[in-house]
């Protein structure tokens, strides 16, 4: 479900990732977005909440990756491809993370009470209490999902507990925009189990824009919704507001992308070099032409080009060695690339000792 805030102009957009299923309450937070100037989509996991098909973890990670590419696709609902914020709710925060991983374009995220089943199984191996706790929830969930059980669910956390975890995320989590917030007292997420030590990891990771707030609320924020709704709006504005100020800079722009060129010209694509920039591809490539006044592929062509020029004049190195240093395992295609450029073949462009493009 889209809760839209207009059709005028394109929208930054909030997915929502509900927690395990049983513990969902964000429809309220949602409107709230809404009312702030957002576009907010709910969904719920395959097999939840009368959702067709069968719950799994590993299903609603990828549940939560086809909604991204769905509103990525999309041309009806104004949205503004280029900030993308998923919020996670406990058990979602674990998806989302994922997520980010999968579609490193999405700009930025929400945690919200987050629950880290990776780590609570783990702990759980050595700590029978925390093991009654994990079951518990589990046996819980499997009341409300048909087709499914506890077992199901314990195995599938157990066969592989780290993707079910933000923790081996935090390098790449460290360099999105993301508003982390907690509760001390939660009787579900604890901040002592979920919160404090991703925390301490944060701490060996260089500059990380993870912004963290503890609060005295609940697991499902009941009695401080608009306040919250207040803050995670003020944190996407100011997410926006910063970027927006270091890329309207166009010196600031083509300088970083001249140094992923003259780094990575071999194999760089646009979706990669859009990652480096922490934006998506279709505002990367807008940038690109506004700054430069031409495409990416065709600056990563100047780029070859010019180096296969100086390569050819200052050197004896053989034609095929050249192709390949450049990125081209097919020399003869390399060739044809090189004479439509400069209108003749390299083996004449060395003839002729030409210094410059």
């Amino acid at each position: 479900m889209l809760y839209s805030a207009g059709s005028d102009r394109d929208y930054p957009t909030v997915i929502f990732a509900h927690g395990f299923p049983g513990h969902e309450k964000n429809a309220a937070l949602a409107q709230l977005l809404r009312k702030a100037g957002f576009h907010v989509l709910i969904f719920y996991y395959a097999g939840s909440w009368g959702s067709e098909g069968v719950f799994s973890f590993a299903g609603s990670i990828q549940d939560t990756v086809d909604v991204i590419d769905f509103l990525m696709a999309d041309k009806t609902y104004h949205i503004d491809r280029r900030y993308l914020f998923l919020l996670g709710h406990s058990f979602g925060a674990p998806v989302i993370a994922r997520a980010m991983e999968q579609r490193p374009f999405i700009y930025g995220a929400v945690f919200l009470m987050p629950y880290d089943l990776g780590r609570l199984y783990k702990m759980s191996r050595t700590d029978p209490e925390l093991e009654e706790s994990l079951l518990g929830l589990l046996r819980e969930g499997a009341e409300f999902m048909p087709h499914t059980s506890c077992q199901q669910f314990y195995q599938e956390i157990r066969e592989n507990p780290d993707y079910y975890s933000y923790f081996p995320l935090v390098d790449m989590l460290a360099q999105k925009p993301v508003y982390w917030v907690s509760c001390k007292n939660d009787d579900q997420a604890s901040e002592k189990i979920h919160t404090l030590p991703f925390m301490e990891l944060l701490k060996k990771v260089p500059h990380s824009r993870i912004l963290w707030h503890s609060y005295e609320t609940d697991h499902y924020f009941s009695n401080m919704q608009e306040q919250l709704a207040r803050e995670i709006a003020c944190f996407i504005e100011s997410a926006i507001a910063r970027d927006e100020a270091v890329w309207l800079d166009g010196a600031a722009f083509q300088e970083r992308l001249s140094s992923i060129l003259s780094r990575e010209f071999k194999t760089i694509t646009s979706s990669q070099a859009a990652q480096r920039f922490h934006i998506s591809k279709p505002y990367f490539c807008a940038m690109v032409k506004k700054v430069t006044g031409t495409t990416f592929s065709q600056l990563l062509l100047r780029h070859r080009m010019e180096l296969a020029g100086q390569m050819l004049t200052s050197g004896t190195m053989p034609v095929v060695a050249i192709a390949d240093d450049l990125g081209y395992s097919d020399a003869s295609y390399f060739e044809k690339v090189f004479k439509k450029y400069y209108g003749c073949s390299p083996a004449e462009f060395r003839r002729m000792g030409t210094q410059s493009v």
